[in-house]
């Protein structure tokens, strides 16, 4: 009886031991997941990095996705500022919102002894003028192009523009007439009907770009101020110069869009700081860049008999700018003159 026993026990054994050898092989099947674990695979995907499960977002039915240019679908667009929520830097950057400009220096009417009025083109395609490029939001979700600063300014009415008809400010126009002349102008296209192959004229009307403005028309005087003995500028006005192009595509002309007085503006310039290239921590205000004369131009008229621009006596582009240059040197010259040594 003890024998059968003892053989019984030792059969129990060996069945153990080879069912745990399989087991090590492969040979037993995997535990089915649990209904948590089915759930968690389904909603997420596994991050290989961590093999953490993570939770896909849930699809929205309030807006359509958008397609990106490589074809991917993507998130609603949004055109509303977006202010930073943490801190995008080594330290906070306190937007100084409440700087005014310093007041110019008086200058009597019977100081003045010598004056001349031009009017300087300022392309923002030279190498000086890049900042005015600067399309990018600041930590408020304020965009820094300089067009778009003008725009809304005039938006907000804390500026005044005037209608390009002329340069004297005589007739302010309000944002919702620039607004509409921005769109450009209404043109009639050829356009075939996919349906009935009808052939047919097609009014339709371009969207405004901000980064097609190119050019800015400012209107300056030079004056020597016979009691400090010195040649002042005053900047009077800044015009953003938008492009007409021809059915063919080529230049038409470059206009004036309104007229700002850059007296008036000066208070908005002060608040807005303009990008440096060489130091994201030295940075000065627009109104330090017009005031100190850090960008580049070039005249296309001065005060004349006839009242007309160098383009209208000259025609060879190389000859303009050359006329122009003589008549920088003449009004810097002009201040040497008065000297005695």
């Amino acid at each position: 009886m003890i024998n059968r026993i003892a053989w019984c026990v030792l059969l129990v054994t060996l069945i153990a031991t080879s069912a745990d050898a399989q087991g090590r092989r492969g040979g037993t099947t995997r535990r089915k997941p649990t209904a948590a674990q089915q759930a968690d695979t389904l909603s997420g995907v596994t991050n290989p990095a961590t093999g953490n499960t993570v939770a896909t977002p849930p699809p929205t039915t309030d807006a359509k996705p958008s397609l990106r240019p490589d074809g991917i679908a993507a998130g609603p667009l949004i055109d509303t500022p977006r202010t930073s929520k943490r801190v995008d830097g080594v330290t906070a950057k306190t937007l100084i919102r409440d700087r005014t400009p310093l007041a110019y220096d008086y200058i009597r009417e019977d100081d003045k002894f010598w004056e001349k009025r031009v009017w300087q083109i300022i392309d923002i395609r030279e190498k000086m003028n890049l900042p005015f490029q600067y399309n990018v939001e600041d930590e408020s979700g304020t965009n820094q192009l300089f067009i778009n600063i003008m725009l809304n300014a005039i938006k907000n009415k804390e500026i005044e523009a005037f209608n390009p008809i002329d340069d004297r400010f005589t007739t302010p126009i309000s944002y919702e007439e620039i607004k509409s002349k921005l769109q450009g102008e209404v043109k009639s296209v050829r356009s075939i009907d996919p349906v009935t192959g009808e052939e047919k004229m097609v009014e339709t009307q371009d969207d405004f770009n901000p980064e097609t403005i190119k050019q800015y028309k400012v209107k300056e005087v030079w004056v020597i101020d016979k009691e400090a003995s010195a040649m002042k500028v005053r900047i009077l006005g800044i015009a953003p110069m938008v492009s007409r192009m021809n059915e063919d595509g080529t230049l038409r002309a470059a206009i004036p869009l309104f007229w700002l007085y850059y007296p008036d503006m000066r208070p908005v310039l002060a608040k807005y700081d303009v990008y440096n290239q060489n130091n994201d921590a030295g940075s000065m205000s627009w109104e330090d860049v017009f005031e100190m004369r850090f960008f580049s131009s070039y005249i296309i008229k001065e005060n004349n008999n006839y009242n007309r621009e160098i383009k209208d006596y000259i025609k060879d582009g190389v000859m303009r700018l050359m006329e122009g240059q003589a008549i920088h040197d003449k009004i810097f010259n002009k201040e040497q003159d008065l000297w005695q040594y």
